[in-house]
């Protein structure tokens, strides 16, 4: 698992040096000339697969914790339960208690429901940021939205949130992205796009000319975030702002 992490960790150091250093993307859908199609498209991937490590990253570190194993030992005593007090009641009642499996029918449905679910959101998601890299900006916007409402404590919401902010900074209209990057950063603190929602917050400080406000806050993505790769790159930023 630990391996799975640090693969994963690289690869997204590697993507981030030449990505994250450029807040525009992807750069050529805010310029009039037409992107070449192959340079937008291996953009969009590049995206996609930045987007699957972080969520990947975060899953690993909540595996790490130990958080499905307490779940697995939590509903084991349940069934011992149930086949202890079988013996004890009268033959009749065993009758009444035969149709029991077919009661637990029903509840593998939901999580399949719930699976299925996800799955359509996720390739909602991807749909999404396939429109923000050729550009679609409007349409990027609404999809990331109804991701968001779909689902606003999935594993999702975060990214979404974040990804409207950024349809909003491409569009150069940064009080909307700075108030979206915002709101992951406070109510998703703990996701995987809370280090860039609030690094991306920096971009933009640095864009309208506050460079001083620009490097406390790199500053504060350093601290509150140490183990993270945007926590690498906003120590790079630091060192090329200047007061």
């Amino acid at each position: 698992m630990k391996t799975l992490l640090c693969v994963a960790a690289a690869l997204l150091a590697v993507a981030c040096s030449s990505t994250r250093m450029e807040p525009d993307l992807p750069p050529t859908v805010t310029q009039n000339a037409a992107p070449d199609p192959r340079v937008v498209e291996l953009q969009t991937q590049l995206t996609e697969l930045l987007e699957r490590i972080d969520v990947l990253n975060h899953r690993i570190a909540q595996l790490e914790e130990g958080q499905p194993a307490q779940a697995v030992v939590a509903s084991r005593p349940a069934p011992v339960q149930q086949q202890q007090e079988a013996p004890r009641r009268v033959q009749p009642q065993a009758v009444e208690s035969a149709p029991r499996p077919v009661e637990t029918a029903p509840r593998n449905v939901q999580p399949q429901q719930r699976a299925l679910a996800g799955a359509d959101l996720a390739e909602d998601y991807r749909q999404a940021i396939i429109m923000f890299g050729r550009g679609r900006q409007s349409e990027a916007r609404r999809a990331f939205e109804a991701v968001f409402e779909a689902d606003q404590s999935g594993d999702l919401a975060d990214n979404a949130l974040f990804w409207i902010g950024e349809t909003y900074f491409a569009a150069k209209d940064y009080t909307n992205a700075v108030r979206y990057y915002m709101r992951v950063v406070n109510d998703y603190p703990t996701q995987n796009k809370a280090p860039d929602a609030l690094f991306k917050v920096a971009m933009v400080q640095e864009r309208t000319g506050d460079l001083a406000l620009a490097r406390r806050t790199l500053q504060q993505v350093i601290d509150r975030f140490p183990y993270s790769s945007t926590a690498s790159t906003a120590k790079s930023e630091l060192q090329r702002i200047k007061f």
